[in-house]
């Protein structure tokens, strides 16, 4: 009976999902077949070496769907429900909205409009009339902003993007302002308001708490809320305790890879979480995974920069700076109360290059890595004493609960362990804790790129959308 209901709910941004590869789950042609086909292979394994629990992108996805379902209507005091009652997506408004014959529907407001934006966009205009007739909730695209401009949408407008940008609608960007338009535009309809932050930037960050206050839900892959300073990150909680608007960041860690819901999962059923690692660049995930023996090291970043893995400057993804964003939202979400600033990095970017200039005219990407070949030896000492110990090197972020810290270093793995599987660009994480014991819970799959990063934030959407059914 869950097969109806999973499709429903996932199929439309799942699907663009792949599955772990060798998993120890059998795959699976949609997401019905999670009821149909509930149990896993038979395994080879003796009893008493439990092989790591290895869970597919989508089947995770999948199954924190379900627990998400449960979590979009969560008991609240009679206080909390007055204050919800002002807030403009309260469910009151929705009921009454349903009981005239309307279809409720959810205003979105995107802020950033880069490769993942247009990439959600596309995602949202190709699936939403499916997701009305499915959910019963329409979709309504009601402001779009780009870096210096934006456009504040009528009702109805929800292709309005179909064709590409419509400069006529133009205006002069201004978030408040946006903010605002997409909270009014909800409260016209009796729905419910969502920002979609799709930046990297600091300043859509420092809103996150006034559209929640005003009962706008926030979904973002941004980095910046979860990681900046810890006493913004609680004030955004606060606030979505006060109203009961969403803070929203499945995309943060994982990108289309769920890393987050299922350790909140575990945590609120009880587990007790002991350390969560993994590997959480899909750009370092791919250096060393092509990185061989005979192999240069300046040769593998050469090939990640060809191929559109690496920043434009190298050294944003071998500094680690990225991962030690992720490690800080992982261990605030498991009550670790850290800066960024707590979390060690090991950079791969050689001391004499860290505040080095590339030459006028010249490329950066290509002048860094000409210059990062002379480092090549000292490189390949260390891929030559991993493999004499049968191990591989990776470059992994970690939680340690007990210990309250966290870390992000390159390290050797032996050649059996869950980490030394990955491939291509997988992200890969493993969560060791009471019940996953004495191997950990693995999620793995591709984590990097826009059309996952998107399918990640359109899964927050979507749980918003269950939420006011």
């Amino acid at each position: 009976f869950l097969g109806p209901f999973l499709d429903t709910m996932a199929a439309p941004y799942l699907s663009r999902l792949s599955t772990v590869p060798r998993s120890t789950w059998s795959p699976a042609p949609g997401l019905s077949a999670l009821a149909r086909n509930h149990r896993s292979p038979r395994s080879q394994t003796p009893a008493n070496d439990h092989p790591p629990c290895r869970v597919s992108a989508w089947r995770a996805a999948a199954c924190a769907a379900i627990l998400a379902s449960a979590q979009a209507c969560p008991r609240v005091s009679a206080a909390a429900r007055g204050r919800r009652a002002q807030a403009v997506h309260s469910r009151a408004g929705s009921a009454t909205a349903c009981a005239a014959g309307d279809v409720p529907t959810l205003h979105v407001g995107l802020v950033g409009y880069g490769l993942v934006g247009q990439e959600l966009v596309r995602q949202m205009i190709k699936e939403g009339p499916s997701l009305e007739e499915k959910i019963g909730v329409r979709l309504e695209i009601s402001a779009v902003s780009r870096s210096k401009v934006m456009a504040l949408l009528p009702s109805d407008s929800f292709n309005f993007l179909a064709d590409g940008w419509d400069e006529s609608k133009e205006e002069p960007a201004d978030l408040e302002k946006l903010g605002q338009h997409v909270v009014k535009a909800a409260a016209s309809t009796g729905g419910r308001a969502l920002i979609v932050d799709n930046t990297a930037s600091d300043a859509p960050a420092e809103l996150y708490e006034a559209w929640i206050l005003a009962g706008a839900d926030v979904a973002t892959p941004n980095k910046r809320a979860g990681s900046g300073p810890f006493s913004r990150y609680e004030k955004i909680l606060a606030a979505s305790k006060k109203t009961g608007a969403r803070f929203l960041y499945e995309a943060t860690v994982g990108a289309g890879l769920p890393v987050v819901g299922p350790v909140q999962s575990l945590v609120r059923a009880g587990d007790e979480v002991e350390t969560v690692e993994g590997i959480f660049s899909g750009t370092l995930s791919f250096i060393f995974n092509t990185w061989k023996p005979g192999v240069k090291f300046s040769e593998v970043v050469k090939e990640a920069k060809e191929k559109g893995f690496t920043e434009p400057d190298p050294r944003d993804d071998l500094g680690g700076t990225d991962v030690q964003r992720k490690v800080t939202i992982l261990g605030r979400e498991l009550g670790l109360k850290i800066e960024l600033e707590d979390v060690p990095v090991k950079s791969l970017v050689p001391e004499k290059l860290q505040q080095w200039d590339a030459p006028s005219g010249k490329n950066l990407a290509d002048a860094f890595i000409e210059e990062l070949e002379a480092y090549d030896d000292e490189m390949d000492k260390l891929l030559e004493e991993a493999e004499k110990a049968n191990e591989v090197l990776r470059f992994v972020g970690a939680v340690e609960v007990k210990s309250g810290k966290a870390s992000v270093k390159l390290d050797r793995y032996p050649k059996d362990h869950p980490f030394a599987g990955t491939q291509f660009a997988d992200n890969i994480c493993a969560v060791s804790s009471k019940w996953y014991t004495p191997r950990p819970l693995v999620i793995q799959g591709p984590g990097a790129g826009a059309a996952v990063t998107a399918a990640g934030v359109f899964g927050n959407i979507m749980e918003v959308m269950n939420g006011m059914r």
